[in-house]
């Protein structure tokens, strides 16, 4: 890259700095197909790809005021997209060996069907929280990190994930009362 491109590219994320909306679509526009790829290559699903990516720009029009790139916002996307994809495919398999490690008392074939379909409720569940959702309410519950330390590896406040979660919470809590209300009215 030559010196007058990182110019450009700082003089880019100033501007995004700033609130506009202009520098956000240009540095959009020059790495969207470029992080694509990565994400593709990672990933392998065209959807997923396009997800994780736009997840990357939202997170950085999310955070452009608190942002401090000590790199070029060229490393800076590739590296969060490749995070972003990884994380992504840590979080498919865990959901994954959740399915099939899934044992619960099978006291009668009622009972069998009543534990699948709340395991299908549950991965229903966290497939539709945003992934950045999904990604803090994991680290959360299934790797038991605190909220600090994900804070840290995310690179966001503590209140951020304080939000994230509590909106994961919230969604489980809500959809889960409504299986538990059913299930015991077939009692």
């Amino acid at each position: 890259m030559n010196m007058e491109k990182v110019f450009e590219t700082n003089e880019l994320l100033q501007r995004i700095k700033e609130n506009d909306p202009v520098g956000f679509k240009i540095i959009y526009q020059l790495y969207w197909r470029k992080l694509y790829n990565i994400a593709y290559y990672i990933v392998r699903s065209e959807s997923e790809a396009e997800d994780i990516v736009q997840d990357v720009f939202s997170s950085l029009w999310y955070r452009r005021q608190h942002l401090n790139i000590k790199v070029s916002i060229e490393a800076y996307l590739v590296k969060a997209v490749k995070y972003t994809s990884f994380f992504y495919l840590k979080l498919q398999n865990r959901q994954q060996s959740y399915h099939y490690e899934a044992h619960a008392p099978a006291n009668s074939p009622e009972d069998y069907l009543t534990c699948k379909e709340l395991e299908r409720l549950i991965e229903r569940l966290l497939e539709s929280l945003p992934l950045k959702t999904r990604q803090m309410f994991s680290l959360s519950r299934f790797e038991g990190l605190t909220y600090p330390q994900i804070a840290e590896a995310m690179n966001v406040s503590v209140k951020t994930v304080e939000y994230h979660i509590s909106i994961a919470l919230k969604k489980f809590s809500k959809e889960l009362a409504v299986c538990v209300l059913l299930v015991l009215s077939q009692l």
